[in-house]
């Protein structure tokens, strides 16, 4: 899912959610949820091709900013945890393949998974992340990180 956000005549703004369901993205459902719960409906909702998406066709829901109002925050929220928490999880697989946490040496596929929604929680913090060229990066200390695996894994396996 994409946000975008448009100028709509005197001091008011359009904001469209763009869905592709040919390839959803991990907040889709999460936003949708949102919307429910919040009991948000679109001013106009309808599936068109977009540009820049090889032509595919794509559920645009569409409504007025300040309908939307501090909800448009949250949902920026919803899609930026996502985005860290793919991130996360790349860095700690880059440490994993590089052999730098040997704490996963010998988990089990449960145990890893645990650990590893631990680890995602304990590290999303500001300071896990930062800007490459723009890009939101995440960079973990190794040693911090193994310290961490190691108190994921124990409680892991406890459960």
């Amino acid at each position: 899912m994409y946000i975008t956000v448009e100028p709509a005549g005197l001091m008011m703004h359009t904001v469209k959610l763009v869905f592709d369901p040919s390839d959803p993205a991990p907040e889709d459902q999460q936003v949708r949820n949102y919307l429910s719960d919040h009991e948000l409906e679109p001013r106009y909702h309808w599936f068109a091709e977009i540009d820049g998406l090889e032509g595919r066709e794509c559920e645009i829901m569409q409504f007025g900013g300040c309908y939307l109002g501090r909800n448009l925050q949250n949902i920026g929220l919803i899609q930026r945890r996502v985005v860290e928490d793919e991130l996360l999880t790349a860095e700690i697989d880059r440490h994993i393949a590089d052999g730098r946490l040997t704490a996963f040496a010998s988990a089990t596929d449960t145990e890893r998974q645990s650990a590893m929604t631990a680890l995602i929680d304990e590290f999303r913090v500001e300071e896990s992340f930062g800007q490459d060229d723009g890009e939101l990066r995440a960079t973990l200390d190794a040693g911090a990180l193994q310290q961490a695996a190691v108190r994921a894994l124990e409680t892991a396996r406890a459960t």
